[in-house]
């Protein structure tokens, strides 16, 4: 196993998320909050000793992670809420922030930039 020297944020939808998805998509199937938590979105940032650091390191970058998390549910984006600022960013997802990554795999790490 080796250290990566990254921490690890866990992206998770919240209720508010839920409820919006639901409004915009009337043929989404019945769909839980816990359904859509079961698999969340996994980011690695540079490494925090302070959660506070991983939170303000979300902040700068709110705006390309959110539209990234909506635009995985192939929702049009004029559908998309009008108000994408810090504050409904908070309330759309909460956080779960890991200090530790190790890479348990000898393979090389592909990096390969999304489009958002």
């Amino acid at each position: 196993m080796y250290f990566v020297d990254r921490s690890a944020v866990v992206l998770k939808p919240t209720q508010v998320f839920l409820d919006w998805l639901k409004s915009v998509d009337e043929d989404m199937p019945e769909l839980s909050l816990a359904q859509i938590r079961s698999n969340c979105t996994v980011l690695l940032i540079p490494e925090v000793g302070e959660p506070e650091e991983a939170v303000a390191y979300l902040d700068e970058r709110f705006e390309e992670v959110f539209r990234n998390e909506l635009s995985g549910w192939e929702v049009p984006q004029d559908q998309w809420p009008q108000n994408m600022d810090l504050v409904t960013f908070w309330q759309f997802f909460e956080v779960e922030i890991h200090d530790l990554v190790l890479d348990s795999v000898d393979d090389e790490l592909m990096v390969q930039p999304i489009s958002s």
